[in-house]
């Protein structure tokens, strides 16, 4: 029989509970779980940091005409 156990970290995370809501709220209208977005929210943020540390790089959010450069402090 194949181990099909994956090699995982487990880590408790402690929300306010407004910002748990809206994190709840947004899993819901996508159709998924609160972990699952969770897991993309820090992948969103892995790639803000590796954009940070290119040199001439920027990560830019455009809404429409608008356009926002994001920095990480």
């Amino acid at each position: 029989m194949a181990n099909t156990t994956r090699n995982v970290k487990r880590y408790n995370l402690v929300l306010p509970e407004e910002l748990y809501e809206e994190v709840q709220r947004v899993a819901l209208e996508q159709h998924t779980t609160v972990v699952e977005l969770l897991r993309k929210f820090i992948k969103l943020g892995l790639l803000a940091v590796d954009i940070e540390n290119t040199p001439d790089a920027q990560l830019i959010i455009r809404e429409g005409e608008k356009e926002r450069q994001l920095v990480l402090l």
